[in-house]
């Protein structure tokens, strides 16, 4: 069956519309058919007031509205669209997501942390090759205002995280010149070190998979394999080994923004944050001891698309 995903997310709202071919919607049976992203930046400002601003809640709305019209015109059955970090934090969030289905014609659900990490690791993991479903696993969704960390064994959840910052939220938070300072640099690195040290102390020391999901992991992702446009089916499954990694975080965090949109697949409204999202991304590599990163671009909205399989399933009437 044909179904849709959109994605509220606190820095973009993004669209998957995908055909689930096996009977059970958690199979590895999932084709894309087609994708899109827009910058929304719902979470700007969230860390200082508390709440999601209304033109940004409207524009999330006037975005769902148009994937949701889309979703449809390609055929989608069952469409679900979720909300994550900005609204589950905003002090108007629930208001927030009335409003953004009211504009868009669909209804919007918050995600909780368990949701949105269970939806993100197995996402990765039936995405992934058959050699990270046998292995032990981190994978991390590095999102706009919040980040979820979740260890496995093959598709075997084990401990999950989801922790306050993301690299919107950091960008506001503790990398505030073009390019930042070396003091700004060293504060954020060890900001973000002793925050994993704490969120991260219940899980396995170290990892044989560090897969992670967001734009600042196919930034690194492209421009390790030189890419100069954005194609998912290249990026899908891209392993970046640790030196290297680390050489292209180096890089990025001290360039300014104006070089950074320069650098092929960097998007529209992602200079200016992805400097914060890679030091995110080299923070989980030294904290897991991963011999690299390993790019996936299958994630929350892949999640969302198995959910609105499963649920339209759930409600037919038995043989249907």
């Amino acid at each position: 069956m044909r179904v849709g995903a959109i994605d509220v997310g606190s820095n973009s709202v993004r669209l998957l519309v995908a055909d689930v071919r096996d009977a059970a919607p958690w199979g590895p049976g999932l084709d894309t058919v087609a994708r899109a992203g827009e910058p929304c930046r719902l979470g700007r400002g969230l860390f200082e007031t508390g709440r999601v601003e209304d033109e940004l809640v409207d524009r999330a709305g006037v975005l769902v509205g148009e994937f949701l019209r889309r979703a449809r015109s390609l055929g989608a059955r069952s469409i679900v669209a979720a909300a994550t970090a900005a609204l589950r934090r905003a002090s108007n969030g629930a208001a927030a997501a009335e409003r953004i289905s009211e504009v868009a014609g669909v209804p919007v659900r918050i995600l909780s942390e368990a949701d949105e990490s269970r939806l993100v690791y197995r996402s990765v993991i039936l995405g992934s090759g058959e050699s990270v479903r046998g292995s032990q696993s981190v994978v991390f969704d590095l999102g706009g205002g919040s980040t979820e960390i979740v260890s496995g064994l093959g598709e075997r959840l084990g401990r999950w995280t989801s922790l306050a910052f993301g690299a919107v939220t950091l960008s506001e938070r503790l990398v505030a010149s073009d390019p930042p300072t070396d003091d700004q640099l060293w504060t954020a690195r060890q900001w973000l070190k002793d925050e994993l040290m704490h969120g991260c102390a219940l899980f396995p020391e170290r990892t044989a998979v560090l897969a992670g999901v967001g734009g600042t992991v196919t930034v690194l992702a492209a421009l390790d394999a030189g890419m100069s446009t954005y194609d998912p089916g290249q990026l899908e499954g891209l392993f970046v080994p640790r030196d290297r990694a680390l050489a292209l975080v180096d890089r990025i965090v001290r360039s300014t923004q104006a070089e950074r949109r320069s650098m092929p697949v960097m998007g529209e409204g992602r200079a200016d944050i992805v400097g914060a999202g890679a030091l995110v991304v080299e923070g989980l590599i030294q904290r897991f001891q991963a011999p690299g990163l390993v790019c996936s671009t299958q994630g929350l909205r892949y999640g969302l698309a198995r959910l609105a399989a499963e649920e339209w399933r759930a409600a037919r009437p038995a043989g249907d």
